[in-house]
């Protein structure tokens, strides 16, 4: 995780630097699924820092971007669930006339879950997983960009006691808003 981290955050600092990029704070809301039968739909959202920058004069997008969500779960059974995630995302695509970039997500991340179930009683499970997907930001103005992504997260979760529960994997697509300087 800290190689990954260590990775992404040297990417941003090139390609907002070397590259001539932009830096930027982002806020988001997306919609979520899990792939289990017990895990309803949710509302997550996310807040991250990142930049994108460009190879010399071409149109080529290289960057990434680090960042944490939260997400709540409520289940049939009276039983909720916090979810917290955090992690870093690397991101190579293509800018079209200008203002209209399009590019693919790889990154890894980490989850905590705490679980209250209906009787009170409390636990935690964390876990880590690759996340991809793909992304679409368009400059509205010079300091400012609306975007849609679409990533797919695999967590490798285990309880409090350290034992393996298995994969889980966590569908997202949202919208965001880039602050860039």
């Amino acid at each position: 995780m800290k190689k990954i981290l260590g990775t992404t955050l040297v990417a941003m600092a090139l390609a907002s630097s070397v590259l001539a990029g932009d830096a930027f704070i982002k806020g988001g809301v997306y919609s979520t699924e899990a792939d289990t039968s017990t895990s309803p739909s949710t509302t997550g959202y996310e807040v991250g820092f990142g930049g994108h920058g460009h190879f010399g004069d071409t149109q080529i997008l290289f960057g990434g971007a680090l960042n944490y969500g939260y997400q709540y779960f409520e289940f049939d059974s009276g039983t909720t669930n916090d979810m917290y995630t955090y992690g870093g995302e690397l991101h190579l695509g293509y800018t079209f006339i200008d203002d209209l970039d399009v590019f693919g997500i790889v990154g890894y991340y980490g989850t905590s879950m705490d679980y209250t179930f209906y009787d009170g009683s409390y636990e935690t499970v964390t876990g880590g997983g690759v996340r991809y997907g793909a992304g679409v930001d368009y400059t509205v103005w010079k300091n400012l960009s609306i975007g849609v992504e679409y990533t797919v997260t695999d967590y490798d979760l285990t309880d409090g006691n350290g034992a393996t529960l298995g994969n889980v994997k966590f569908t997202n697509i949202g919208g965001n808003i880039k602050f860039r300087f």
